[in-house]
């Protein structure tokens, strides 16, 4: 078993407060998504001014939403189709209780 690093028990022990369990994991949740679009885009052969054009928008927003996803689920639908994919949007429990 692989001993913990000093940033990993670090990590444990902020995560004990809810407040910032809860923002961490949304952080991390748009961060995922954001590199998603991003890896996506690049296997595409896209740069983001080109995704932004096929959505309508502007270079800004795609880069927006690839550094941290703030936007609404009718543009992530929008970049979905622009990229030829699927968006599926799913809940998964974290826990069985």
């Amino acid at each position: 078993m692989r001993r913990k690093t000093n940033a990993q028990r670090f990590l444990d022990e902020q995560l004990k407060d809810k407040e910032f369990a809860k923002a961490f994991h949304e952080g991390l949740d748009d961060l995922r998504l954001g590199v998603k679009i991003a890896q996506l885009r690049q296997k595409r052969g896209l740069t983001q001014t080109q995704l932004a054009a096929k959505i309508g928008s502007s270079a800004t927003v795609i880069s927006r939403v690839e550094n941290n996803a703030a936007c609404s689920v009718t543009t992530l639908r929008k970049i979905a189709f622009a990229l030829d994919s699927d968006l599926e949007i799913d809940f998964i429990p974290r826990s069985t209780a």
